[in-house]
């Protein structure tokens, strides 16, 4: 069996709290059998796809209104023995990920942070060793190449209503916690290889 490491995008479904203290939650366990099996899927959809489109137009978008001039998407994968990300934008300061909303209303319901994407960014800011983290929602047009042929502008919306996002500062306790967590699921896996390897194959 391989080594575990969490992505950063996982890193909040094995954080949840369990029922038993010391345990790890269902949710958690039911993602360490997914990973073990190898049964992950690729999601596709136009929603997922319109932000692969607009991703560099959007991080453009987020370098202006923010002040950081000209940027590129990073495209290293930065890991180390717990984690493993590549997040989207890397500057001196900080790193970013860059989320591009459907439409106004997708915009409006991120208004409130995803605790899903803290925990991604907090395991970006101990991969790149950065002081914090941005997460950042830009409302770009909808290219027809993703939307059967149709394009959706949002060019008429002022631009200080196309955008928001949220800092978070780095916290070393809360990423011990991580890796806290990462030991835990290799035991549990640990253990669940035991049980897999014992009855496959046999007639019980």
């Amino acid at each position: 069996m391989k080594t575990f490491k969490i992505h950063c995008s996982q890193i909040g479904k094995i954080m949840g709290s369990a029922k038993k203290p010391g345990k790890l939650s269902e949710t958690c366990q039911t993602f360490l059998k997914e990973w073990y099996a190898g049964d992950r899927e690729e999601i596709y959809s136009k929603y997922l796809n319109k932000g692969n489109y607009v991703e560099q137009d959007n991080i453009d978008f987020m370098a202006s209104v923010l002040g950081y001039g000209m940027l590129e998407k990073n495209e290293t994968i930065f890991s180390d023995e717990y984690m493993i990300g590549t997040p989207d934008v890397t500057v001196p300061d900080a790193v970013a990920d860059v989320k591009s909303p459907w439409n106004n209303k997708t915009l409006h319901d991120a208004l409130e942070m995803n605790p899903d994407y803290d925990w991604q960014l907090r395991g970006y800011m101990r991969l790149v060793d950065r002081p914090k983290a941005i997460l950042f929602y830009g409302l770009q047009n909808t290219p027809p190449e993703v939307n059967n042929d149709f394009e959706i502008m949002f060019d008429h919306i002022p631009e200080n209503e196309r955008w928001h996002g949220y800092t978070i500062t780095r916290d070393l306790d809360i990423e011990k916690s991580i890796v806290e967590k990462v030991i835990k699921c290799r035991e549990w896996l640990e253990e669940y290889d035991k049980f897999v390897k014992s009855r496959l194959g046999k007639l019980l």
